[in-house]
């Protein structure tokens, strides 16, 4: 399991980072999402990768 994590004082462009980070990894399973707030927000992203080989 990894994690990402996203922080921003800007909700919007929190939210834009999150969405084209989502959309570039579509291939991930989502293990969990987390969010926490002061100054700024803060988005922590528990994920998965598929188990496959690396071809090369």
């Amino acid at each position: 399991m990894k994690v990402k994590i996203f922080s921003s004082p800007d909700p919007r462009l929190l939210e834009k980072e999150i969405n084209e980070w989502l959309e570039n990894n579509s291939w991930i399973s989502l293990i969990n999402i987390t969010q926490s707030s002061a100054t700024s927000t803060v988005v922590s992203i528990w994920y998965k990768e598929p188990d496959v080989p690396i071809l090369g």
